[in-house]
C-alpha cells in the first residue's frame, strides 16, 4: 500500500501550541497595539500634509481648442522631484472586455497571426480582413485607446523646465515586458496607432488602472524646484476626446513623501483601527479591575443534564 512515510510532519506530531488569552496577555496586546497604530496613523498623516500640490481641470478650459496654455503659480517652493501627471475621471479601465483585449505576445516584439489575435476582440484587424498583413499592430482596446494629449512646461521667460519623460515606467516593463519587433513598424500604415511600443507612455498607459478616476505620470523634474510666487505656463496639446464618457481631464504637479503622494486614507485608517483597538483594551482593563474574573472558575459553567 502507498502509505505516507512515518514522519513527524507526514503524520502530524509536530508539536503546537495554543496560547491561552487570559486578560493579562490580551490587554496590554490591545492597548499597545492600538497606541502603535495610532502613532503610526498621525505620522502618516503629518507626511502627508508635507506634500505639495497643485491640482487643474483642463479639459474645459481648452474646449475646441487643440492647443490651449494653462498657467500655474505655486503657493510656496517645491523642491525636486516633482511630479507632473494627468488624471482621468469616468473612465473604466477596469472594464472586464477592456482589459482582456491585449496581446502580450505582440507586446514583448513577437509578430503574431490572425488566428492568434483573437484575444484583441473587437480591435482585432485592418476593415476585419482576415489576413496575417492586417492584423493592428499593436492591437486590442487598451492600446488603441492610447491616451496621447502632450505637454510642454515653461516658465515666465518661455524658458523649458527641463522635465524629464524618461524612467517614467517601472524597470521591468521598460527592459523585459515591452519590445519592438525585429521589423520596425509603418507608423504611416493604416494597421498602427502606436509605431514605438518601447515608448514610456505608451507603456504607462498600457498599465491598467483599477478606479475609474486615475492618474498616470507624464515627466519628472529631476533637478531644481519651482519657485513660489512664480508664474509657469503649460502648453497643452488637447487631442484626447473625453465628451463621450462624460470624463475630465487634469494636470497635477505634485511633490512626494516615502509614503507616496497627497492620499491621507491610510493615516485614517490607521488611526481609526488604533483608536478602536485602544478603546477595546481600555474597556476590558476596566472589567478586569472592576468585576476580575478568576481563570478556571467553574461556577461561570452551566451543567445540563
Amino acid at each position: 500500500m502507498n502509505k505516507p512515510k512515518d514522519s513527524t510532519f507526514k503524520q502530524q506530531r509536530l508539536k503546537g501550541g495554543n496560547p491561552i488569552l487570559t486578560p493579562k496577555l490580551t490587554i496590554p496586546v490591545c492597548i499597545v497595539i492600538g497606541i502603535i497604530l495610532l502613532a503610526v496613523g498621525i505620522i502618516l498623516l503629518v507626511t502627508v500634509g508635507s506634500v505639495k500640490e497643485i491640482q487643474g481641470r483642463y479639459d474645459d478650459k481648452c474646449k475646441g481648442e487643440e492647443i490651449c496654455y494653462l498657467d500655474f503659480v505655486p503657493e510656496e517652493d517645491m523642491e525636486a522631484p516633482v511630479y507632473f501627471l494627468y488624471e482621468l475621471s469616468n473612465y473604466h479601465q477596469n472594464h472586464r472586455r477592456y482589459i482582456k483585449s491585449v496581446s502580450s505576445e505582440q507586446l514583448s516584439g513577437e509578430t503574431i497571426t490572425y488566428d492568434d489575435s483573437s484575444v484583441c476582440e473587437p480591435i482585432r484587424s485592418y476593415k476585419d480582413k482576415e489576413k496575417n498583413d492586417m492584423v493592428y499592430e499593436p492591437c486590442g482596446l487598451v492600446a488603441w485607446s492610447v491616451f496621447n494629449d502632450t505637454f510642454k512646461f515653461t516658465d515666465s521667460d518661455s524658458n523649458d523646465l527641463g522635465v524629464s519623460e524618461k524612467e517614467i515606467t517601472w524597470k521591468s516593463d521598460r527592459e523585459e515586458i515591452f519590445q519592438n519587433p525585429s521589423t520596425p513598424i509603418d507608423p504611416l500604415a493604416n494597421t498602427t496607432i502606436v509605431s514605438d511600443l518601447e515608448n514610456e507612455h505608451f507603456i504607462v498607459w498600457m498599465r491598467i488602472a483599477a478606479l475609474p478616476t486615475f492618474r498616470k505620470l507624464y515627466a519628472i523634474l529631476e533637478k531644481g524646484k519651482l519657485e513660489k510666487s512664480k508664474t509657469y505656463t503649460i502648453e497643452i496639446g488637447n487631442n484626447y476626446p473625453v465628451e463621450s464618457f462624460e470624463g475630465t481631464k487634469s494636470l497635477i504637479i505634485t511633490t512626494t513623501t516615502f509614503t507616496g503622494g497627497k492620499n491621507s486614507f491610510l493615516g485614517y485608517v490607521y488611526i481609526i483601527t488604533g483608536a478602536i483597538l485602544f478603546l477595546v483594551g481600555i474597556l476590558f482593563l476596566s472589567k478586569h479591575l472592576i468585576k476580575p474574573r478568576d481563570l478556571g472558575d467553574e461556577t461561570y459553567l452551566t451543567w445540563h443534564h
